[in-house]
């Protein structure tokens, strides 16, 4: 849309949620900084001011990890807001106050988790149910370079993709992306329907935030969508 000339700007808010540990802060560094981090990066500080966002709700960690991003998605230029949470229990009184005004969520785990993979719907559809009902989750899989193991043998130990899909279905997540790993960052060449994640490799870590900023556009602050639809499995 062009407004004085100018093309108009759409904000839109992402909140990244799941276990501690998941990967969750490792792929939000690699999509906003391009470079996997060396050292383990807790996320103690649950919300931070980015644009319009409000800047006294902050607790001791840097801001860095939580910042906004000019994107252009289908030729919309996107000031995307992402906000990363601690997923430790001990921080969910903290966490709650990132829920207000999100356009969409991205529910992490990891594939060499059950415990992150259970908790998604043992935990946190709970308690998005209760904090913001009605707001789009994305169901994204990270560390899927971890299925593999040095050798290139198969993991049997670790969530593979059906099993993700089938927890996306289960959750009623509008997507599932499930081949991300945050190492080789232009590993992909094309997109494919469901992503995986590895931020170690930088593999489907551009691709799923992209996707999930395409559900953002979808959807009202709150959830509420023009489609009507609830799920949407690509």
């Amino acid at each position: 849309m062009q407004l004085c000339g100018r093309q108009k700007v759409v904000q839109r808010k992402m909140v990244l949620l799941g276990d501690g540990a998941c990967g969750k802060t490792s792929a939000l560094n690699v999509f906003t900084r391009g470079f996997f981090p060396t050292v383990y990066l807790q996320s103690l500080k649950t919300t931070c001011m980015v644009h319009n966002y409000p800047t006294s709700l902050r607790w001791p960690q840097p801001s860095k990890l939580t910042r906004a991003l000019d994107i252009f998605v289908d030729n919309i230029h996107v000031e995307l807001s992402l906000w990363d949470t601690a997923g430790q229990e001990e921080f969910d009184r903290l966490r709650a106050l990132s829920y207000e005004d999100t356009h969409v969520l991205m529910l992490c785990f990891s594939v060499d988790s059950p415990d992150s993979f259970e908790n998604v719907s043992s935990k946190w559809i709970a308690e998005i149910n209760e904090n913001c009902p009605g707001v789009r989750v994305v169901l994204t899989a990270l560390k899927c370079d971890l299925r593999k193991d040095e050798d290139m043998n198969e993991n049997p130990n670790t969530i593979s993709f059906d099993q993700g899909l089938a927890k996306a279905k289960e959750i009623g997540a509008v997507k599932y992306l499930g081949e991300c790993s945050s190492i080789h960052l232009y590993l992909i060449a094309q997109l494919r329907s469901f992503l995986e994640c590895s931020a170690v490799q930088n593999r489907g870590i551009r691709e799923s935030f992209y996707e999930a900023a395409k559900v953002a556009l979808e959807v009202n602050a709150g959830g509420s969508s023009s489609s009507g639809s609830k799920c949407i499995i690509l």
